[in-house]
């Protein structure tokens, strides 16, 4: 979703036939709420299963290194180097270079803090980062949570930050609609996506509200009316800037998305659950985060400006940085990243037996 929104942002005239033919499309930036309840559910329910574990914080941020920093690393990297180019005037591309944030902010996945700060994406090709900072944060603060609340006090913390979540992005968006970095890029603003997913990964562990969901096939029903309210956010609220999207409409595609995710994985022999499995859907899957890095990059190099779709020229362009994005991510994931995950899972979560250990026979005092 995210790729066909940015590869193929076409500039229409409104009301034109190829306006209304883009209807479906008009929700498609929302692929990153997606992630979020996808990243939720995934790591919230790692982190369940572990939540006992005597190495806990070791082995999971052990593995999240791995998978994360190396492949961003190279990203920031590639993108110093073309900068480097840029200035000194050996290739163009000046204008995707602009706005401009200093380099510790990334090192420190703290670039959607900055973004708010300064009020500028940080460059095009690293603009898309923001969501990788909030995953970041949120990693710093879901194992706390997981460790050391009960089942009950967790869910309460959830849900009451869930609830927060949209409330915060009212008072930052009234506050200054302009300033749109503070509730669309701040990690507490985007909360509620993250967490509707733990959310539904506390939901398929805890084995009443499991069976409550199977029952009479509630999820069909709400998928339904959900799918209604986003089908009203897309007519009458399309934009990420509208009023009633940066209010509520971020939580209703995410608990959108989580009705969906959910009903895949409990009817696994309903169609969508087949679909979903699609062999080339799970290839695209496995070199997802790459794709997300560097997709940007690759626009950029090719098209020297903001990429958007004017022409078929434009359209040309914006294919053969898709087919570069993909093979280039495909090969990293089989040579360069999916080695390194290998190396982040050699370390286990270890759990200390429950059961009495078998104990030696009682040694005489005199012995003692």
């Amino acid at each position: 979703m995210i790729l066909v929104a940015h590869c193929f942002e076409i500039v229409t005239r409104p009301g034109s036939p190829l306006a209304y033919a883009l209807v479906p499309l008009r929700l498609n930036w929302s692929g990153v709420d997606l992630f979020f309840v996808l990243s939720g559910f995934l790591i919230g329910g790692i982190l369940l299963d572990a939540r006992e574990s005597s190495n806990y914080f070791r082995v999971f941020y052990a593995r999240r290194f791995f998978r994360i920093v190396p492949i961003y690393a190279v990203l920031l990297l590639s993108v110093a180097f073309a900068m480097h180019l840029s200035d000194a005037g050996i290739i163009g591309k000046k204008e995707i270079f602009s706005g401009r944030l200093s380099w510790l902010y990334f090192a420190f996945f703290l670039q959607n803090i900055g973004m708010a700060l300064h009020n500028v994406w940080g460059t095009f090709p690293l603009g898309v980062t923001w969501s990788l900072a909030v995953e970041e944060q949120f990693y710093l603060t879901l194992p706390l949570a997981i460790r050391f609340l009960g089942r009950r006090a967790l869910v309460r913390f959830i849900l009451f930050a869930i609830v927060c979540a949209p409330l915060l992005r009212t008072f930052f968006f009234h506050r200054s609609p302009s300033d749109l970095f503070t509730w669309y890029t701040l990690m507490p603003s985007r909360a509620d996506s993250l967490l509707l997913g733990v959310l539904g990964a506390v939901a398929l562990r805890e084995p009443r509200w499991r069976a409550w969901l199977l029952g009479k096939r509630r999820l069909t029903g709400a998928i339904a009316i959900l799918l209604l309210g986003a089908a009203y956010l897309g007519w009458r609220a399309p934009s990420q800037y509208s009023p009633l999207m940066v209010t509520v409409g971020f939580s209703w595609l995410a608990l959108t998305y989580l009705a969906i995710l959910l009903y895949a994985l409990l009817y696994r022999d309903s169609l969508l659950s087949h679909c979903l499995r699609r062999s080339w859907l799970r290839g695209l899957g496995a070199i997802a985060y790459g794709a997300y890095l560097f997709h940007e990059f690759f626009l950029a190099m090719i098209f020297g400006r903001t990429p958007w779709v004017r022409s078929w020229h434009d359209v040309g362009l914006s294919v053969i940085a898709l087919v570069l994005t993909i093979s280039f991510c495909r090969l990293s994931w089989v040579y360069f990243e999916k080695p390194l995950v290998r190396i982040g899972h050699r370390t286990s979560y270890e759990f200390i037996s429950t059961e009495p250990a078998e104990t030696a026979p009682p040694v005489p005092a005199s012995e003692g």
